[in-house]
């Protein structure tokens, strides 16, 4: 399974075209997954054209709620990290939590938020990501 960032989410909601294709072959081969923490983040960036386009879009997605294995791991992330990662927030935290108890590879254009080494990450547009 692959789990969508936030930053992806956005951008196959305005279309852009390579991100886009690149997560039609992710679904074909193992089928793809938002955390609720990064629908919180898209809802609260959302501009009112965009509302429809997400929705849709959800509605395709596995949606992966924060259980309490995911928040404390979540949370030993960002003990682990906030002083050595700059631009490290606790949703980030929380994000590559879910990816990594639920053995997902996280897919994101931001890979810098995510140096944690116990989980999987993939930067789409990278020629080496496949």
């Amino acid at each position: 399974m692959y789990l969508l960032d936030t930053d992806i989410v956005i951008w196959i909601t305005r279309g852009r075209k390579d991100i886009l294709d690149v997560v039609a072959k992710l679904v074909s081969e193992g089928g793809t997954a938002i955390s609720t923490i990064s629908i919180a983040e898209i809802y609260a960036g959302i501009l009112p054209h965009e509302v429809e386009a997400i929705e849709i879009f959800l509605k395709e997605q596995e949606i992966i709620d924060v259980s309490l294995v995911i928040a404390k791991t979540g949370g030993y992330y960002w003990l682990e990290n906030r002083k050595s990662l700059k631009n490290l927030n606790l949703a980030d935290c929380i994000v590559a939590a879910t990816a990594k108890i639920q053995n997902a590879t996280l897919v994101t254009l931001n890979t810098r938020h995510f140096s944690m080494t116990d989980i999987k990450v993939l930067n789409p547009l990278r020629k080496s990501a496949f």
